[in-house]
């Protein structure tokens, strides 16, 4: 792992770091389990695209993830019914849009109740959170997609 912080913006080489990072945050919910979104689309065959263009609105609660790959979108929970048409994400350090997209995923009594969204851009590794989500109990699965 080699989370690190350059010029007071976090870092990360891998999506590990990610995790770490996630499992680190101070004031909200803990972090119990995180995972990294996968499309699974068949055009993907046995490997899964991992690399997104992120829209989301803190504010509203609301995000999608578009692959790279395929193009295929993946609202996230509730989000298509109440878009808010959000600028995609950019990377603050390279402006860079593609990211890496980890759900850090607060549980009780095993159902996933809390969740936010870390990217780590892929160009230089800035890491950022861009939305959290109250979430109705639900399994981890039915939150992250690819999960």
């Amino acid at each position: 792992m080699t989370l690190r912080s350059l010029t007071g913006r976090p870092y990360a080489d891998d999506v590990a770091d990610v995790v770490a990072w996630l499992r680190g945050l101070e004031g909200c919910p803990s972090i119990d389990d995180a995972m990294p979104a996968a499309c699974r689309s068949a055009s993907h065959g046995d490997d899964p695209g991992t690399w997104f263009y992120v829209e989301a609105d803190a504010t509203e609660g609301v995000a999608r993830l578009r692959c790279l790959s395929c193009g295929g979108v993946h609202p996230i929970l509730d989000s298509a019914e109440r878009w808010t048409y959000p600028p995609a994400w950019s990377c603050s350090n390279c402006r860079q849009s593609i990211a890496e997209v980890v759900f850090g995923l607060h549980e009780e009594a095993s159902s996933v109740t809390w969740a936010a969204l870390a990217v780590r851009c892929v160009d230089c590794g800035t890491l950022d959170g861009v939305a959290d989500f109250v979430v109705p109990s639900m399994y981890a699965n039915a939150v992250v997609p690819g999960a």
